[in-house]
């Protein structure tokens, strides 16, 4: 579960409202009781429920009905139902409905592009990138977890992944290659990943110990070499594939037999499209 502190949930709500709604103010509603509903124009994973639910608390509304993160809902289905005052239906309707948007369409995206690489391979993980958009990243993170997926690295602080931009400062592969029993020994509880930009390099990285070996922009049939590779000599060692995989190609990239796929594209495409509907009652 991916936490949001009360402090962020506060900062949704003051991005939109930083002092009053005005509208709602000027027409003299705000005391009136109403009913808020969203539902999905198209099939698709629900995500954010529970951070518009802590939105409503906040404006002093009741919860009817509220579908978690990562619930598959059809066309027309409401997945979530609000009563109270005007005022606070209006204050939360378009937070609610953007965070509900944005994370829904990704958590969709994510689904679909699990869903197409497990038909295939159904030992692959998909992982994503920490190519989120700025200040996005837990919503982002929830999302592609509701869809199936896992995050590939959090940040910086937690795991160990070399890339060539590294290497070119230890004066190239090879004397990174060197380094690997002494790396193994300074991080034991964390596995050593390293970029590679050929199938050669692939080889060399794996023969050197290397536990991941993460295939940049590779095309299939040159994974598949180091897949055929990796199962003949090393089969303990993990293959990743990674750059430029999308729906029209993962399942491909899946066949393949690596172990894990790693992408952006989850994160990117037209948001999903909520229907809100209020009432009075």
């Amino acid at each position: 579960m991916v936490v949001f502190s009360e402090e962020e949930i506060d900062a949704l709500l003051r991005e939109d409202v930083p002092y009053f709604d005005l509208t709602t103010y000027l027409l003299g509603i705000g005391k009136e009781r109403g009913r808020m509903e969203f539902s999905a124009r198209h099939d698709i994973v629900v995500c954010g429920t529970e951070e518009c639910c802590r939105l409503f608390k906040k404006a002093g509304l009741e919860i009817r009905k509220c579908l978690p993160s990562g619930s598959e809902v059809s066309a027309g289905e409401v997945f979530l139902e609000v009563e109270g005052l005007a005022e606070g239906l209006h204050l939360t309707w378009k937070v609610a409905q953007n965070v509900l948007e944005y994370a829904s369409g990704i958590a969709t995206r994510t689904k679909k592009l699990v869903s197409l690489a497990k038909e295939v391979n159904e030992n692959v993980e998909v992982v994503t990138t920490r190519k989120t958009f700025p200040f996005a990243k837990k919503l982002c993170i929830k999302a592609i977890l509701a869809g199936g997926a896992l995050p590939h690295r959090l940040g910086l602080s937690e795991s160990v992944l070399v890339f060539e931009n590294h290497t070119k400062f230890l004066g190239g592969l090879d004397k990174l290659l060197e380094m690997i029993p002494e790396l193994k020994k300074r991080v034991p509880e964390k596995k050593i990943v390293v970029e590679v930009n050929s199938f050669e390099e692939a080889f060399s990285a794996l023969s050197a110990g290397v536990e991941v070996v993460q295939l940049d922009k590779f095309s299939v049939e040159d994974v598949v070499k180091v897949v055929d590779f990796r199962n003949q000599k090393f089969p303990n060692a993990k293959v990743a594939a990674a750059g430029g995989i999308n729906e029209t190609n993962i399942k491909s990239y899946a066949a393949t037999g690596v172990d894990i796929i790693v992408l952006t594209c989850a994160y990117f495409g037209k948001p999903a499209d909520v229907k809100v509907r209020m009432e009075r009652c």
